[in-house]
């Protein structure tokens, strides 16, 4: 099963490279990645129990633990955000419900996140639900990856993830294509 983590961790790894230039904050899109940044300092403070389910093609591996790197398992949720100068005017935004906001690509436009949706609570003004698109493709690569993550407020008070989930698949030229997942709910 190390092999299963280790490949899993390559496949974000692999896949976490980002343009320097792409760095340049502007804010026309929802703050995905200061959302997420908080959520990770939260999770590192309070180190809560996580169920995690990670599967790599038939290969499956179950485990509790409160060991866990929040900022590399919420990578894929950081890469997500739009705020980046190259996807500044990118994207069409539509709101179908006052609480949900929707981000698709535009037609032409060749960017690794294909859409992003975020729903937010009522109260709290906070995410309550996160969903993205993550496709690339090369010559040698072709890769997708479906992101879900939820949140609710903790008794404590704290507004905290619940739930995340990452399915996908990463085909080389040269190899098979290899599905993965990998869900995590923290008690």
């Amino acid at each position: 099963m190390k092999h299963l983590l280790l490949f899993i961790f390559s496949l974000l790894l692999f896949t976490s490279c980002t343009n320097p230039t792409d760095t340049a904050s502007v804010q026309n899109y929802f703050n995905l990645k200061g959302f997420i940044e908080n959520q990770i300092t939260e999770l590192n403070k309070r180190k809560p129990l996580v169920n995690k389910e990670m599967a790599l093609g038939d290969k499956n591996e179950n485990k509790q633990t409160n060991e866990i790197d929040w900022r590399q398992e919420l990578e894929l949720f950081t890469q997500a955000d739009l705020n980046k100068q190259a996807y500044q005017l990118s994207y069409t935004i539509s709101q179908p419900s006052s609480s949900t906001f929707l981000y698709t690509l535009k037609s032409g436009e060749k960017l690794p996140v294909k859409s992003l949706k975020i729903v937010l609570d009522e109260v709290s003004k906070q995410p309550k639900l996160v969903e993205a698109l993550l496709q690339e493709e090369n010559r040698l690569y072709d890769s997708e990856k479906k992101l879900q993550l939820t949140c609710t407020m903790r008794p404590e008070g704290v507004w905290l993830v619940k739930t995340y989930e990452i399915n996908g698949f990463q085909h080389l030229t040269i190899t098979d294509k290899k599905t993965f997942s990998v869900k995590g709910t923290i008690n």
